[in-house]
């Protein structure tokens, strides 16, 4: 009984978490009186000092003409260079939307950037979601005050904090866990309505190729021409939802600002290692090759995205369920449908989907990328992934391909692989690096992962965005993304994903052979990781491709003849980590909807 009479007080006192008028006006007083004003371009100036820019010039044209015209960013440092040339090229506006932006070498550049745009005129707004951005109360007084272009906003800070303790975890999740569990996952860039970038790339070094520990493989797209504008338009909407919150207007911040003088923001200058990147953002020749020569114009396109869930607009305004819109697409298909997501935890509305198609075109082919637990960020989430395996593969016909944590391909998708394991020997790591454990074979070079979120319909329509396709960002997450209809533009990024799933780079999961089948099937050379538990004995294996043959789906007739099985979890080398995911899979079923 002591116990839930913390929990018990933390439900009634809730509503009363936010800041009184009274404190609110105190903040802004202090705000208005003492943020910094000045700017460093003459206000006469109407381009802002903005660098010179083919990528916006090449908006304003697409905007023009009322062409949808969309390029791929596969590349981490492309993506971070990207980045940052449209932060410097702004003349009027900056909208910055991300589940993620932490405090390592890559957001701390980023949030340099964007004080540098405010700092020269441009009206500058970042919003974040709470639980997993950086929370450092006086490092968030010092940004606030830093200049009246800046705002930054949290989505649905739980208790009004910008940093919680472990406490406030409990005490979330006992008393307001639909409330606590709801989160902003939108990834989304706009610049001046005229370039947007959306994908699943949130801000840390493991997202662009910094991170000496564990890399992530993502994707994103920009975007030129007239969707830029919903895409502003969208932001809008979460920065004036009843969900969002000024930082200034958290209570451990408002604590700070008004208690103690805040600290200006020290000079900044960017690690060493980061002076290529930064050099080619400003690179006129290389932007013009890369971000204009290599755009493609498009068929046609759909920029989808939740609303806010406490919505903030008239009862009669249009509602949509963007997670209705994947599956018409899905609906469309005949042939195939290729998928990509770092977690494959289909709903049960998604696997009706699935079921109906394959009952309609049986030769239909589904194809699913995903991470392996040797290369997933998240054990818990596998665990249900492993769970179903079976189902996914016996009664819907999927072909499972596990993405290796060390892909031979790796020096390819990874630009700086050959610096990333440099700076591992020298001893460079991340800061706020979320996980150092990685449990996994110990290798010179990072740890790699998947993070894009993608599906192909025939080889004709392509969604990307910051969708997993699970039940969290069906029910929970709010998502955003964009739907391709273009054959050329939906191949490419199908031969990308299949690319991925190579022998070279995945391993194939199939069910475990029976009879003939088990007898003809290629032995598992000695030092295989077979299973570790003889209780356990699950109805599918992971396997490995035989050297010396080509490649084959799982459900071919030879499959068992070229493929070898190398157990459910290979290059895991912590037991306690699979005793971990089997347990999950095994009796946490009922978490599968919030994982």
């Amino acid at each position: 009984m002591r116990r839930l009479v913390p929990l018990l007080l933390a439900a009634a006192l809730l509503p009363a978490c936010s800041l009184s008028p009274t404190r609110v006006a105190e903040v802004d007083a202090r705000v208005f009186a003492s943020r910094e004003t000045e700017l460093d371009c003459p206000p006469s100036e109407p381009m802002r000092c903005a660098v010179p820019s083919p990528v916006l010039e090449l908006g304003e044209t697409a905007r023009r003409d009322g062409l949808h015209r969309v390029k791929l960013i596969e590349s981490g440092p492309e993506a971070l260079q990207l980045r940052v040339h449209l932060i410097r090229a702004a003349r009027r506006y900056i909208d910055l939307q991300n589940f993620i932006l932490r405090k390592d070498d890559s957001g701390e550049l980023i949030l340099n950037e964007l004080l540098d745009a405010a700092r020269r005129g441009v009206r500058v707004r970042l919003l974040l979601d709470q639980m997993f951005s950086f929370s450092d109360a006086e490092y968030l007084v010092s940004l606030t005050m830093a200049h009246s272009n800046l705002e930054v906003r949290f989505y649905n800070p739980s208790f009004d904090k910008a940093e919680m303790a472990k406490h406030d975890w409990v005490s979330a999740v006992a008393c307001c866990f639909r409330r606590f569990n709801q989160r902003m996952h939108n990834k989304l860039l706009a610049v001046d309505d005229l370039v947007g970038l959306i994908g699943g790339r949130n801000i840390a070094d493991r997202y662009f190729d910094f991170d000496t520990n564990y890399e992530f493989k993502d994707r994103d797209v920009v975007v030129f021409g007239p969707s830029v504008v919903e895409m502003r338009q969208s932001f809008d909407w979460f920065w004036d939802s009843p969900k969002t919150l000024p930082v200034q207007h958290l209570r451990d911040v408002a604590g700070e600002l008004l208690d103690s003088a805040p600290a200006p923001l020290g000079d900044y200058s960017p690690p060493s290692r980061f002076r290529p990147v930064l050099d080619q953002a400003d690179n006129m020749a290389y932007l013009e090759e890369v971000f204009v020569r290599q755009v493609s114009e498009v068929e046609r396109l759909e920029y989808f995205s939740d609303r806010p869930r406490k919505e903030a607009f008239p009862p009669d305004a249009p509602k949509k369920d963007i997670t209705l819109e994947l599956y018409d697409v899905l609906f469309s298909a005949r042939q195939s449908v290729v998928v990509q997501s770092p977690y494959m935890v289909l709903s049960e509305r998604a696997r009706e989907v699935f079921r109906e198609l394959r009952e309609r075109y049986p030769e239909i082919e589904f194809v699913f990328s995903t991470n392996s637990l040797a290369s997933t960020d998240a054990d818990t989430v596998y665990g249900h992934t492993h769970r179903h395996k079976k189902k996914y593969i016996r009664d819907l016909g999927f072909h499972i391909y596990e993405f290796k944590p060390f892909p031979a391909d790796a020096p390819d998708f990874f630009p700086r692989w050959p610096q990333l394991m440099a700076e591992k020997k020298q001893g460079v790591s991340s800061r706020s690096t979320v996980s150092g454990d990685n449990s996994t074979i110990p290798m010179p070079a990072p740890r790699a992962g998947l993070h894009s979120k993608s599906f192909v319909v025939d080889g004709r329509v392509v969604m990307i965005g910051s969708h997993n396709f699970d039940p969290r960002s069906e029910g929970f997450n709010t998502e955003n993304g964009l739907i391709v209809w273009d054959p050329r533009f939906a191949r490419e990024v199908e031969r990308l994903i299949r690319r991925d799933t190579h022998p070279r780079n995945s391993w194939v999961v199939a069910m475990r052979p029976k009879g003939p089948e088990a007898e003809r099937a290629i032995e598992a050379p000695l030092n295989a990781n077979t299973e570790f538990l003889p209780w356990f004995y699950g109805a599918t294996s992971v396997y490995e491709l035989a050297p010396g043959h080509d490649p084959l789906p799982p459900d071919a007739p030879d499959f068992y003849q070229r493929y070898y099985p190398v157990g459910s979890f290979p290059e895991v080398i912590r037991t306690r980590r699979q005793i971990n995911v089997l347990f999950l899979g095994s009796f946490f079923g009922f978490l599968e909807p919030i994982l």
